[in-house]
């Protein structure tokens, strides 16, 4: 862990293996599903590069409960990449908040540069060397 303001920095060791299987996320919100509530699978296609899936949750406020007296949708899109366990995109609509969209890009599959990880000469270190155990 580098801290750039002190320039100091300090290690941190997990003792614990690698997990081999992919955790078991959901890539939707967990939206309970409801009248008021569907999910939509969108299929599989190629993001940056990468196979991922999507899958659509759209949940509706009717109008007599949204305080605005007109029906509101709310749309929640991930786009999951099984092989790299993460979203690719995730989409939210809201007509009271407007669109966000979150999105990696830049997808590289080789090994980063080594000096990524390399402490600055200037850096002093702090503390002890910490290990994390699960």
């Amino acid at each position: 862990m580098l801290d750039p303001q002190q320039r100091t920095f300090w290690t941190t060791t997990v003792n614990r293996p690698p997990e081999m299987v992919p955790p078991t996320l959901r890539t939707g919100s967990s939206v309970l599903q409801n009248e008021f509530t569907r999910e939509e699978d969108l299929g599989v296609r190629e993001m940056a590069g990468v196979p991922v899936r999507g899958l659509r949750e759209t949940q509706t406020i009717p109008a007599e409960k949204s305080g605005t007296d007109k029906e509101i949708v709310i749309t929640d899109e991930y786009w999951y990449s099984d092989d790299l366990r993460i979203n690719i995109m995730i989409k939210h609509s809201d007509p009271r908040t407007g669109t966000t969209t979150l999105t990696v890009t830049q997808i590289t599959r080789e090994e980063p540069d080594p000096a990524l990880f390399e402490i600055p000469d200037s850096y002093a270190a702090v503390g002890t060397v910490r290990t994390t155990k699960p």
